[in-house]
């Protein structure tokens, strides 16, 4: 295999771990009725059945960080991974609604962690020329996750017709989800740790023997120099040390911060948890839940095939820019369709095109770009902040969505068109990465006084 393929291989089993993070949301969501059924529960305990997973990432993401930091990222990843695999197994086998919510929780500490730093992992492998690209992959994944996961449930549910497989069907599809965590666990075994961490930990031999795996020779020899330059630097700037923190750094925890923010009050969220009755505010025909979860998927599926395309030729700037211009607009159409009880294909197919330039902009693009502008030594902690502020607005947002759905239909929509037009406004100050090492990248943070 050569390197470059190897490198691909590395970026699509990294991408993994947002397919079977989206593969779980689609078996929970399908299980629903079912695991209602046969724990006996009320509703206000199924809200809490699907947003514990959540919680779990959550805690997750905020461990991530900091192990990723003191025993790597490829170790992280498979003591992840088998947190994963023992909440999925404690899941599968829960004799009751307690034990199935401590299992959920257990799954959820693994996926928020896996799946954070192996966004940090695949942006530090790869090379310069296909470091969006690789990056893309693992956005790509995460819709494909959520397509099979549907059409297995979907399966399971309405091809099998024996009374005992239905009412257990949820664990049959928890044992896919986990059957397909132990593969990919097997299989990132072998996977080499990453490079930048290895130098940064002062392990010199080990990251250039890492680096000769996925870069030719002379290519070898010159991140390693970058690598010594931006080692000697980030002793005496990098830390986050609030007395001794320059300006660059704090302008780049802002715009982390900024543009978490601006992802999360687009509304991708809500519009994903509420589709069904977003749908019929603007549809004359009522269709099935699944139908629309698999077109929404779809769309999302487009939107990364878009990114995975582009990205590495016209560069991220350009791409979030036009993304986020016509998500803008499609926002402002259906705020205007909201408002004035509109309601046919048109107003649908704005729904779908919003899905696919937001996966575009900010779904893709904005994910691979935030791993790209951080520093090596505060990588972690960049990635970490900007997906606990995810976190914490998505669950914010998916509350109070049905709070203003209730005042107005189009409320929402129009205060996600605004944030999305000052995002516009926002994009052409931010610096482009595309052509640059992430050591350049790095320094250009330093060099600002």
């Amino acid at each position: 295999m050569s390197k470059e393929k190897y490198v691909t291989y590395i970026a699509i089993l990294t991408a993994s771990f947002g397919y079977i993070y989206d593969f779980d949301s689609a078996v929970i969501s399908s299980s629903v009725e079912i695991l209602a059924d046969t724990f006996k529960i009320n509703k206000q305990m199924i809200g809490i059945l699907v947003t514990i997973v959540l919680i779990g990432g959550l805690v997750g993401g905020l461990c991530a960080g900091y192990f990723s930091e003191k025993i790597g990222r490829k170790r992280t990843i498979i003591y992840s991974l088998l947190v994963f695999l023992m909440g999925g197994f404690i899941t599968i086998f829960s004799p009751n609604i307690e034990m199935f919510m401590f299992g959920r929780l257990i799954m959820g500490l693994g996926l928020g962690s896996v799946f954070l730093v192996g966004a940090i992992y695949v942006i530090e492998i790869s090379p310069i020329e296909t470091r969006g690209r690789n990056g893309t992959i693992n956005q790509l994944f995460m819709p494909l996750g959520l397509v099979i996961g549907f059409w297995l449930a979907y399966t399971v549910t309405n091809y099998l017709e024996d009374k005992f497989i239905l009412n257990n069907s949820w664990r049959i599809l928890f044992s896919l989800e986990v059957f397909q965590g132990i593969i990919i666990f097997m299989l990132f075994l072998k996977i080499p740790e990453s490079p930048r961490w290895l130098y940064l930990k002062g392990f010199e031999g080990e990251a250039k023997e890492s680096l000769k795996k996925v870069l030719s020779e002379d290519r070898v020899e010159k991140v390693l120099q970058d690598l010594s330059t931006a080692k000697t630097n980030t002793e005496i700037t990098d830390k986050i040390n609030l007395k001794k923190i320059n300006k660059g750094t704090i302008i780049l925890l802002l715009l982390i911060i900024i543009s978490a923010i601006f992802r999360q009050f687009s509304g991708i969220n809500p519009v994903i948890y509420y589709a069904p009755e977003i749908f019929q505010e603007v549809s004359l025909i009522n269709t099935s839940g699944y139908s629309q979860s698999v077109t929404m998927g779809v769309y999302e599926i487009l939107g990364s095939v878009i990114v995975l395309f582009l990205i590495d030729k016209y560069g991220r700037k350009k791409l979030l820019f036009y993304g986020t211009l016509m998500m803008t607009i499609s926002l402002g159409y259906l705020t205007y369709a909201l408002f004035y009880k509109e309601r046919g294909i048109y107003e649908i197919y704005s729904v779908y095109i919003y899905n696919l330039t937001y996966t575009v902009a900010f779904g893709t693009v904005l994910t691979v770009y935030i791993s790209e502008i951080t520093p090596n030594s505060i990588r972690s902690f960049g990635v970490t902040l900007f997906n606990i502020i995810n976190y914490i607005f998505d669950i914010l947002l998916t509350q109070i969505y049905p709070v203003m759905n209730l005042k107005s239909e189009s409320f929402p929509f129009f205060i996600f068109f605004m944030v999305s037009m000052i995002s516009l406004f926002f994009i052409p100050f931010i610096p482009e990465t595309k052509g640059k090492t992430l050591e350049e990248i790095g320094e250009k943070w330093k060099s600002i006084k």
